[in-house]
């Protein structure tokens, strides 16, 4: 029987299945329900900046009815440091004492004295890694590409000093230089890169004439996408690769091992149905190929087809148009 165990940012797993960021997530029971399951770890659904500002601006609602003066200047000084992420540190607790795999802690934000302060409150809650998410629309039109991704590794930089726990980024796919990219958040301390980010899509409503947002889940068909950067970026860093998004099979799972990726994050395939069932399938498929390869454990074949040459023109960096295309004419 194949042994499944791996490693990911340092850590212990099981096996390669990691829950990604999500609804499922969300709550201390669905977290303990994904454990039991068979997920090696979770992601913890994302906290937002946007978020904990709104919960702090209630709370100084609250104090401006208050006439101590000089004690309610102190408060609301430091508030949004001592008292923002209470209640998502206290789901981060409770999980830690529920479940014996890792819980990696998500948070999104833009200020990197924010991510500092979050980053290192989360890490006193127990999590067990920290990820990341970039993502934000720039649109000053006077900040340049490189300016945002400078930003963008000095605010990893800082985090990474900050706390003791593993830093991992997850990515969108928008980087005019991806490669370059990740090699600065890699020297800036991150432990692993994520491939890639989905977000919700925004869509209008004709009748009423208004915008609203669906969830934008995923399918296989946008494996290939995560399969070839990942195949690709695999020799450019020496940090760990995860692959997120179009895993819904063992198939997908094996694939993403096999261009060098540590893990493969699976989230739609769990939210499209009821039970989560859907774990064991992938574990047991993934486990079968293996046996069926003779591959004893991961290392036996982890990276066997990621790109080692990118100038020979036969792998995953450019032979697959090349010869798609020419068989067309």
């Amino acid at each position: 029987m194949a042994d499944l165990k791996t490693t990911y940012l340092g850590l212990e797993l099981k096996n390669p299945l990691v829950v990604s960021s999500s609804p499922v997530t969300n709550a201390v029971e669905g977290v303990v329900s994904l454990a039991e399951a068979g997920a090696a770890a979770v992601v913890v659904k994302s906290i937002f900046e946007e978020q904990i500002r709104s919960d702090i601006g209630e709370l100084y609602d609250v104090l401006e009815g208050e006439t101590s003066g000089v004690a309610m200047e102190y408060l609301q000084a430091d508030l949004p440091g001592r008292m923002g992420p209470e209640k998502y540190l206290k789901k981060i607790k409770e999980m830690r004492k529920r479940v014996d795999i890792p819980v990696i802690a998500s948070v999104n934000c833009s200020k990197s004295s924010a991510w500092v302060d979050y980053a290192r409150k989360i890490e006193d809650a127990g999590a067990d890694a920290l990820e990341l998410n970039l993502y934000q629309m720039p649109i000053d039109f006077s900040v340049s590409s490189n300016q945002i991704e400078a930003e963008s590794a000095k605010l990893v930089g800082e985090v990474t000093a900050a706390v003791g726990m593993p830093v991992t980024v997850k990515l969108s796919r928008h980087y005019t230089a991806l490669f370059h990219f990740a090699q600065s958040l890699e020297k800036a301390g991150a432990k692993g890169v994520i491939l890639f980010n989905r977000f919700l899509h925004a869509d209008i409503n004709l009748d009423d004439e208004s915008i609203f947002y669906s969830p934008n889940y995923s399918t296989p068909a946008v494996f290939p996408s995560q399969l070839r950067w990942a195949a690709v970026l695999r020799d450019m860093v020496s940090c760990d690769i995860a692959i997120s998004g179009g895993i819904h099979s063992g198939d997908e799972m094996a694939k993403a091992l096999l261009v060098g990726a540590n893990v493969g994050y699976v989230c739609s395939a769990i939210i499209k149905e009821s039970e989560f069932t859907v774990i064991g399938r992938i574990l047991n498929t993934l486990e079968e190929w293996m046996d069926a390869k003779g591959y004893a454990d991961i290392e036996s074949f982890r990276g066997k087809l990621r790109e080692t040459d990118l100038s020979d023109g036969v792998g995953f960096e450019r032979s697959q148009y090349v010869k798609a295309a020419t068989e067309l004419e």
